[in-house]
């Protein structure tokens, strides 16, 4: 498995805020939001994610959205 294959796989372990939290920072970063194909795969890998999220865990990450500052 590749570095890159094995980031993605430990992104997608991580709870949807942190997904978010770090797909942002990851867009943000001047170096890190040129490689569009790997800022193309966290938001896919995160949309799975969301797909696939109890409504419990579901209604937490609106919570979050909802009280994140613009």
């Amino acid at each position: 498995m590749s570095s890159l294959e094995k980031r993605l796989e430990a992104f997608r372990q991580l709870p949807l805020r942190a997904q978010l939290s770090l797909i942002n920072s990851t867009a943000s970063n001047e170096v890190l939001s040129q490689n569009q194909e790997y800022l193309q795969s966290l938001n896919r890998i995160h949309q799975e994610c969301l797909n696939s999220a109890t409504p419990k865990q579901k209604a937490a990450y609106e919570v979050f959205i909802k009280n994140a500052p613009d």
